[in-house]
């Protein structure tokens, strides 16, 4: 009974792992502007999303909003970015 639960869980956390994925990240202005396209793999399916801009493994950014399949996250970062950063992104519940 126990390893059917822990299955069940392992089975759970596999498909949500890859519900959502940075489908393109690009940034404009010297870094300032970033915008983060994300999509689900269930194109009909609405949620709310989280996305984090990290420069030097620190946060410097963050932005939530609501998309229907797929999205356009825009994020602004007074001062812009002059290292590299990476977009991070998870669907809040």
């Amino acid at each position: 009974m126990k390893s059917k639960i822990l299955l069940l869980l392992a089975v759970f956390m596999a498909t949500n792992a890859f519900a959502l994925k940075i489908t393109n990240y690009t940034t404009q202005s010297f870094g300032a502007l970033h915008n983060v396209t994300v999509a689900f793999d269930d194109l009909g399916k609405s949620a709310k999303v989280r996305c984090v801009i990290r420069m030097n493994g620190d946060p410097v950014g963050m932005t939530e909003e609501t998309i229907k399949g797929v999205g356009t996250l825009n994020i602004f970062i007074a001062g812009g970015t002059p290292d590299a950063t990476n977009p991070e992104c998870i669907e809040i519940e």
